[in-house]
């Protein structure tokens, strides 16, 4: 089973946890979670490393994404844990992952962690963003959506049928130039369990559709 929690194992000196540092580029844009989750299934069968899988009928590779990425981002800072039942060089393993990966999948740094640390989805504290728009936006114009927007003391929203408030999980939101000298934003969003904020609803109460950006995460914040 792929969940959050480190696996059951026997205590065994040659397993290893080890963590992925990737980027999601745009030709995953609109893969989803869970087709992610597959992805690195079929990534690291490919890549012959002598990944740890669950026991039973259907053996499923122990592994552990730290944090969802909606459909439609893409994303330079993605975490994965996933277990091996013995210990290799650092180096061989980022080779054969890189080797495996699909196209739209960076390999950017591959290490090895404690067994007993927490589960990447318990230390997730914040995620920070950037957001490119597709069309010049004005700049008086967009500090004022940003500064109407933080100057609310509340702002209920409703997410799969349950009603919450957006702004306490929004934490900063600044507007900053890109290369190009156009204006972009960048955000730090709460990411803790049962109180996730996403860039899209933010962008949705500041009066921008999706089809008018690209959300990027540019960082992962650990409590």
């Amino acid at each position: 089973m792929v969940d959050g929690s480190a696996p059951d194992m026997n205590p065994q000196e040659d397993i290893t946890r080890i963590r992925v540092l990737y980027a999601k580029g745009e030709s995953l844009r609109f893969t989803g979670h869970l087709d992610m989750q597959r992805l690195w299934e079929r990534l690291l069968r490919r890549s012959s490393l002598p990944v740890r899988y669950s026991q039973g009928y259907h053996p499923r590779a122990r592994l552990n994404l730290a944090s969802a990425l909606p459909l439609g981002f893409v994303s330079d800072a993605e975490l994965l844990d996933f277990w091996m039942n013995e210990p290799l060089p650092i180096n061989e393993i980022y080779a054969r992952l890189s080797d495996a990966a699909p196209p739209g999948l960076t390999i950017k740094e591959v290490l090895q962690v404690p067994l007993s640390e927490d589960a990447l989805q318990v230390q997730m504290a914040a995620s920070e963003f950037e957001v490119e728009f597709f069309d010049p936006q004005d700049v008086e114009v967009l500090n004022k959506k940003v500064n109407d927007f933080l100057a609310q003391d509340t702002i209920m929203r409703s997410r799969r049928k349950k009603v919450y408030d957006l702004r306490p999980l929004v934490m900063e939101i600044n507007v900053i130039g890109r290369e190009n000298g156009e204006p972009a934003l960048q955000m730090k969003l709460k990411a803790e369990e049962g109180a996730t904020g996403r860039p899209d609803e933010v962008l949705d109460q500041m009066g921008f559709s999706n089809t008018e950006y690209l959300v990027y995460r540019t960082k992962l914040l650990f409590s």
